[in-house]
């Protein structure tokens, strides 16, 4: 017993002295700051201050010391976060991770970034040069000064490398991986239906929006026709039931953005309130801060809002004059290029000036623990070859992010705009994602148009489908400038608003195009919200960003109540008793919610399923793309009923209806749940994580913001899901900057021994007002040239 006493206290000994380590290693890679440093790299005396939740004030001299000094701050607390970014875009993961990675990496390699932002980098202005060298010098200061390297790399066994000017681009880039469908996928599976389904039906099932369509120009498109007997007849047809995995929406999701003019708000400014929705992480994806500097007159910028740590300008904010935000647009910003090879030479291709040749690069995918992996890209005067048409002919993919018009740093531009009209010409030459962009103004005035390259297409043609290498009137023809570029300056109305969803009508419709925008249920929403009111105040604005009113659903929750009426079945009769807590909200403890929600998505299943046998001979394979105006089909026919479209195992569109009712009920007792137990928060429970989490055995959940049912959903203005929703809410006025309200989850710092690491998601999980402008600060740090 004495030797086990001694064993057992030298084992805690030993585990004592692992955590002190790990501890002490953890502590020696925490940011400085408070004192001073050295900062060769400024021409004056710089400060970084730190609020209560680490947003970070930077004053300097001038913007090239500012760019210095957010460098060496962006490295100290998200180096790791910074360095997915560049990988991410580069194709450069497997490095990191391993062989999970390469796949990622074949996906992006395929586009050469790493190659092409050499070109980008030389296409930029002098000045926009200098910012993003200076950015990279503060970088890597940032990252020198840190005593051990961070417990991401630790843990990876791997050494970070230097930060250089290009990469600034590099971490935009991987936005549009975020943003936009880099293999176009959506667009691929469009040309394999319309191959295979009669016109009408396709056109039935990829309609271009709905009754709920809400643009701020223009009108709804409405429900499509059903198509006829003799093109589609499914009453001999008999299907079997679908699987009970969980259906997935086919609407798309995506962000808010809405403005009021002045005339509405109790100060005269206007007000812009901005949520983009994205992949929830730990830490979050931007980083706060205010940046404090001398302008070209000399006179005192302060700009505030948050930046994207890997390039050095500020994303969205205000600068006191003009305040802006972003949706992502979803317009079509990729097309397919179909080639006609030479059948004497496979390596020639036909375009209006004659043949050309494709070339050939060998990318070497680094991979970790593994050897390396060679992809052979094919590249052509378009772009990649990336994929074939249900033909077999070659298809190549243009992209606007494969241009350097799609890759530049004139977002920066914004912090330095005073008027309306500077913020419009500012995003009409920015390189960058294409989006819906809103701008306030100080006067009262407010603006959306969309930033980012619009590419002006010949031919008249459907650009969801490929175009012939070989026409000259067909493709692109540069970009769209100044005033044909979509835009609506002081709306009568005096109010704005965007959500993913058709902004516009008519000729401005057809510049965007559909790169698959959402339903407009949500973007309706907030109109009628904002239309409710004739005076908004900022709070009012918060509260519609929080508005979790189930209303889109409203109608299928009368449909199941009409479908379950005096049915006996014990499971019908439990679904419908669930069902009797609607209060029209999706609020995480509501049962109804989350049921009629599973009811619908379930119909759709089934829906979807009429059509699919064509589909699935050619590929048994074949997953449906993105619908996000089914809606419109499937409502269209549950109120026309028509006979010709039910197969025959059905009596009636009721016994149709009541089989998708019962899919619901087995599919929770799949999981050992009945109906009376199924709460929309037990679903819909935060799932915020570190990206390393799982790569730790026991305590990796500490790096997790804690797991928590929220309310809200996809299909109202309060978007949540449990890895997506709100990476930011910012309601604001220029110049009335005191009166605004922000909201960030998972915190500022990538450093879980930071104080700063999770800060202020409490107040984003329950909404609760927070302010927009930093609190005092209660930290600085001093850097001396």
């Amino acid at each position: 017993m004495r030797w086990l006493r001694r064993i057992l206290i030298a084992l805690l000994a030993v585990t004592l002295l692992a955590i002190a380590g790990i501890w002490l290693t953890l502590r020696a890679s925490l940011p400085q700051l408070d004192g001073a440093i050295a900062a060769p790299g400024l021409s004056a005396p710089a400060s970084i201050e730190r609020d209560a939740l680490g947003t970070v004030i930077v004053t300097a001299a001038n913007r090239l010391d500012v760019s210095w000094a957010l460098g060496y701050v962006h490295a100290q607390e998200r180096y790791f976060e910074m360095d997915l970014l560049r990988r991410r875009a580069a194709g450069e993961l497997a490095e990191l991770f391993g062989s999970g990675a390469v796949e990622a990496d074949r996906g992006a390699r395929i586009h050469r970034f790493r190659t092409r932002i050499d070109a980008y980098f030389a296409a930029l202005a002098a000045d926009q040069r200098a910012q993003m060298q200076r950015y990279a010098d503060g970088v890597n200061a940032g990252l020198g000064a840190l005593s051990a390297r961070s417990f991401p790399y630790l843990l990876l066994g791997q050494t970070p490398k230097p930060w250089s000017a290009e990469d600034c681009l590099l971490a935009p880039l991987a936005m549009y991986f975020n943003l936009q469908d880099s293999a176009n996928e959506r667009e691929l599976k469009l040309e394999r239906m319309r191959a295979s389904l009669p016109p009408q039906t396709f056109a039935f099932l990829t309609a271009a929006g709905t009754e709920w369509d809400a643009p701020m120009l223009g009108v709804a498109v409405g429900d499509p026709a059903i198509p006829p007997a003799d093109e589609i007849d499914l009453r001999e047809t008999e299907l079997a039931d679908p699987p009970l995995d969980a259906p997935t929406s086919s609407e798309g999701i995506g962000s808010n953005n809405f403005a009021v003019a002045g005339t509405l708000t109790p100060h005269g400014g206007a007000i812009v309130a901005n949520d983009m929705h994205l992949g929830l992480r730990v830490p979050n994806i931007w980083f706060r801060a205010e940046l404090r500097y001398p302008d070209a007159q000399g006179q005192p910028r302060a700009v505030t809002g948050v930046t994207l740590p890997g390039t050095p300008f500020l994303v969205i904010g205000s600068n006191r004059h003009i305040a802006w935000g972003f949706t992502n647009s979803y317009g079509d910003w990729l097309d397919f290029v179909e080639l006609k090879l030479d059948p004497q030479d496979p390596q020639r291709y036909l375009t209006p000036e004659g043949w050309q040749t494709i070339s050939e690069f060998s990318e070497t995918i680094v991979v970790r623990g593994a050897a390396s992996e060679q992809l052979n890209v094919r590249e052509t005067l378009f772009g990649p070859v990336v994929a074939q048409s249900s033909s077999g002919v070659p298809l190549a993919l243009m992209w606007t992010a494969h241009y350097a018009r799609g890759v530049n740093t004139g977002l920066a531009g914004l912090e330095g705009a005073d008027t309306i009209e500077q913020a419009l010409d500012v995003a009409h030459a920015t390189g960058m994602p294409a989006q819906n962009l809103l701008v306030a103004s100080a006067d009262g005035r407010i603006a959306w148009t969309v930033i980012g390259p619009i590419p002006r297409r010949t031919g008249g043609g459907d650009p969801r489908f490929p175009i012939d290498a070989a026409t000259a009137d067909s493709g692109w023809t540069g970009w769209y400038s100044g005033a044909d570029i979509p835009s609506v300056l002081d709306p009568p109305f005096g109010r704005l608003w965007s959500a993913n969803a058709r902004t516009m009508s008519g000729v401005e419709a057809t510049r965007i195009g559909d790169g698959g925008y959402t339903i407009g249920a949500r973007a309706r929403q907030i109109r009628d919200d904002l239309q409710a009111q004739e005076d908004l105040s900022e709070a009012d604005l918060l509260a519609i960003q929080l508005d979790d009113r189930a209303l889109f659903l409203n109608r299928w929750h009368e449909l199941l109540q009409q479908t379950l009426v005096q049915r006996s079945e014990p499971e019908l009769v439990s679904l419908r008793e669930a069902i009797g807590d609607w209060d029209g909200r999706a609020e995480a403890d509501t049962r109804a919610y989350r049921l009629v929600r599973d009811f619908r998505l379930r119909v759709h299943k089934r829906f979807l399923q009429l059509f699919a046998a064509v589909l699935l001979e050619k590929d048994p394979a074949w997953v449906w793309p993105s619908l996000p105006q089914l809606e419109g089909a499937v409502w269209s026919t549950l109120q026309q009923r028509p006979v010709h479209l039910l197969p025959r195992n059905f009596s009636d569109w009721d016994s149709w209806l009541r089989a998708a009712a019962h899919d619901v009920v087995a599919n929770l007792a799949g999981h050992g749940r009945t109906p009376g137990q199924a709460t929309w928060g037990e679903f819909n429970t935060t799932a915020i994580r570190h990206p390393l989490s799982g790569a730790i055995p026991l305590a990796g959940w500490l790096l997790d913001m804690p797991a928590q049912a929220l309310d809200g959903d996809q299909y109202m203005p309060r978007v949540q899901g449990p890895k997506f929703g709100a990476s930011e809410r910012m309601v604001v006025s220029p110049g009335h900057e005191d009166l605004g309200y922000f909201h960030m989850p998972a915190g500022q710092s990538g450093h879980p021994l930071s104080p700063f690491y999770g800060a202020g998601h409490e107040d984003w999980a329950a909404g609760r007002a927070s302010p927009f402008l930093p609190g005092p600060a209660i930290h600085r740090l001093t850097l001396t040239p």
